[in-house]
């Protein structure tokens, strides 16, 4: 998934609900969008429209999506799946929205994303503009130079498939508190996805490839961020995949239980197979960089500028004993 990138629109954060509502419903907004849109060239959904279709009658097409979405009428349709293999007779699932609503997500990527970018905690780095893996590692040497020795390497278990949609709305509504916008998000990520089997639905999860799920999953940890950072531990997260960062063996325990208590209550939980306790010393792996004492250095390539693959040999059992070990 890329990275989230905001037109420059000169969004003010101070505005309103209102205020960014209208800026959203702005002509010229849908078409920054459309360009966008067009520029990543992305597959049709559902309807098989393609970039090229949607092109054939742009401006009539553009000022029809826009009035439909101002006027109440615009309806997203399910997405279409998408089934990516992965190694080891696995499949990576991806749930591709019709051209028409990723104009419209875009159009809301737009005017939101640089409202949150002013909120997010600094301890996140993924989706956002400016910002890539590569900062992330090196806010882990930075964390590393100042004393945070120990660390708890995680990974969150199927994070866009478990974020649950009222808890993800409430937080959607701390920063924009506007009844169809909204209903307009509720729709995206309950639209559900067209398998073999009929269009699947659920209360949980959101859709990856769709253009505004990154930012939702950011909003969705955010508090999450601001937990764990306020505490003496430090955190440095890119998307599900994170490090919290500690001076002892006892704290990275005490942070080891804290982390799974707060993901609990967001419904989530850590990946048993790559979550462990570790240090500078042992050395670890984060978004395809090797962390070994004072040394970093390349050890796979990242997926893509949103992840990074992490080997990580820890079961739930071995955390469990380490766990008792530290104690």
């Amino acid at each position: 998934m890329s990275e989230a990138i905001a037109f420059n629109l000169n969004i003010d954060p101070d505005l309103s609900s209102t205020q960014l509502t209208e800026q959203f419903l702005i002509l010229t907004n849908f078409q920054q969008a459309w360009k966008k849109v067009r520029e990543n060239n992305g597959s049709p959904g559902i309807d098989e429209e393609t970039i090229d279709d949607f092109s054939l009658n742009l401006d009539a097409n553009i000022s029809q999506l826009r009035n439909a979405v101002a006027n109440n009428t615009y309806q997203p349709l399910p997405c279409k799946q998408v089934l990516i293999p992965k190694k080891k007779s696995s499949w990576r699932e991806l749930k591709i929205p019709t051209v028409r609503d990723r104009i419209v997500q875009q159009a809301l990527l737009n005017v939101f994303s640089p409202l949150m970018e002013m909120r997010f905690s600094s301890a996140s780095f993924a989706y956002r503009a400016n910002l890539s893996y590569l900062n992330a590692v090196e806010q882990v040497a930075r964390w590393r130079d100042l004393g945070y020795y120990w660390v708890l390497d995680a990974d969150i278990s199927q994070f866009f498939d478990c974020i649950d949609h009222q808890r993800l709305l409430k937080e959607v509504r701390k920063h924009l508190d506007n009844p169809g916008i909204l209903c307009l998000i509720k729709a995206w990520v309950s639209a559900g996805v067209l398998t073999e089997r009929g269009i699947v639905k659920s209360a949980k999860g959101i859709p990856q490839g769709a253009v505004i799920s990154p930012l939702l999953a950011n909003i969705y940890l955010d508090e999450f961020d601001r937990i764990i950072s306020s505490s003496e531990l430090k955190l440095v997260r890119y998307a599900d995949d994170f490090l919290v960062l500690a001076t002892t063996q006892e704290q990275i325990v005490e942070a080891y239980e804290e982390v799974e208590r707060v993901l609990q209550s967001f419904g989530l939980a850590l990946h048993p197979e790559k979550t462990q306790i570790t240090n500078f010393e042992r050395g670890f792996r984060f978004l395809g960089h090797g962390f070994l004492e004072n040394a970093i250095f390349p050890v796979d390539s990242p997926k893509s500028e949103s992840r990074g693959s992490k080997k990580k040999v820890s079961n739930q059992k071995q955390n469990n004993k380490r766990k008792q070990k530290f104690r």
